[in-house]
């Protein structure tokens, strides 16, 4: 049975009564997981426990006021900024004195909630519901990654490091650079390996990186133009951007899943009035639209919080100014490079295409004979 270990730091007795208790009840109706709690009163406690590597967590609900000062102590924000600083669990704040966590801890995420402690708020079904997708587990101290990395580190690296320390053209600094990046492709390589030994399916959101990562426009970057909302995908060679060679941006449209052919085949499905073989036919379209199987002009994106996603219509495409670009266009995501050299492939084929004249098929057929 899976554990979840929850840390919570907590000074008044009547609140951990009502914690441990509502723990109780859902360890006793729970089969599959189980939650250990640990509670902790007073900051320094709290603080040495989350500085011993030994303990790990996968989520923490504190107090701000840990001195039951009425509202005058505020302790609990220097074991939030512990966490935030240096692990990677979620945290539920969770008091009566919430208007006293400090400016710069209060920015909400999935990861960081403030909740007043009269609040209607289940947060066990909150952290569950979070150490359920597995993050917790595959970027705590002891994770998957940690895992990989260990693995990197004396499977691959230590048969190869003398290649970066016999090297003496770079820098200390483009060494480090370099071996990140090795790091990183080896740990994409383990990623991409089913415990079966298969490939995995990626989720659809992995497609995006946001709010980008890279400062200025580049390859793979997904762009909405502002006087018309329409979205565009950057797809100038990503040497010309990288070297500050290019003087233009080409960019190409993204087809909204609200007009052409996948409005029209998920209507036709939603609608349910046609018959059953267009039906199936509607069906089969958009599944091969989704595989990217169904023409070379297009490319389908995933939607994606708000990304609309849709399809790269490589038929829709301008050229805009480098200098003009920023004020006509605004950057909303990049597509994970993985995705984009695909997108770059499909483009430069579909533009590639020679044609040729057809043959007589019937005189050719005749002549076999």
């Amino acid at each position: 049975m899976k554990e979840l270990k929850l840390l919570i730091v907590e000074d008044d007795s009547n609140v951990i009564a009502t914690y441990t208790r509502d723990i109780d009840s859902y360890n006793k109706t729970n089969g599959n997981l189980i939650i250990r709690e640990t509670i902790l009163s007073e900051k320094d406690q709290a603080l040495d426990i989350l500085r011993n590597s030994d303990n790990i967590f996968d989520g923490a609900v504190i107090d701000l006021d840990l001195k039951q000062s009425g509202g005058s102590d505020s302790s609990g924000n220097e074991i939030i900024k512990e966490v935030k600083e240096n692990l990677r669990f979620p945290v539920f704040v969770i008091s009566g004195t919430s208007h006293n966590l400090h400016s710069s801890l209060s920015e909400e995420t999935s990861f960081f909630k403030v909740r007043d402690r009269d609040a209607d708020f289940d947060f066990i079904e909150e952290i569950v519901a979070i150490y359920n997708t597995g993050i917790t587990e595959i970027l705590n101290r002891k994770g998957t990654v940690e895992r990989y990395i260990n693995d990197i580190f004396w499977n691959h690296l230590s048969n190869s490091l003398d290649l970066w320390t016999n090297d003496n053209e770079r820098s200390p600094e483009e060494k480090q650079k370099s071996l990140l990046r090795y790091t990183l492709l080896h740990i994409q390589e383990y990623l991409e390996i089913t415990e079966e030994s298969g490939f995995e399916n990626y989720h659809p959101s992995e497609i995006y990186i946001t709010p980008c990562i890279k400062p200025s426009i580049f390859t793979g970057d997904l762009v909405e133009e502002k006087d018309t909302s329409t979205n565009y995908i950057v797809l100038t060679p990503s040497c010309d951007l990288a070297q500050g060679k290019a003087k233009d941006i080409l960019v190409v449209q993204i087809d909204s899943p609200n007009e052409g052919i996948l409005k029209e085949k998920v209507g036709l499905i939603i609608k349910g009035k046609a018959d059953q073989e267009v039906l199936e036919s509607a069906e089969d379209t958009l599944k091969r639209i989704i595989h990217n199987s169904y023409s070379n002009k297009y490319h389908f994106l995933p939607q994606y919080k708000d990304i609309e996603g849709g399809l790269i219509n490589f038929q829709k495409m301008k050229s805009v100014r480098v200098k003009e670009f920023s004020e006509k266009f605004v950057r909303k995501a990049s597509v994970n490079s993985t995705f984009t050299k695909d997108i770059v492939a499909r483009f430069s084929y579909y533009y590639s295409r020679q044609g040729s004249p057809d043959f007589d098929t019937d005189e050719l057929y005749k002549g076999l004979f």
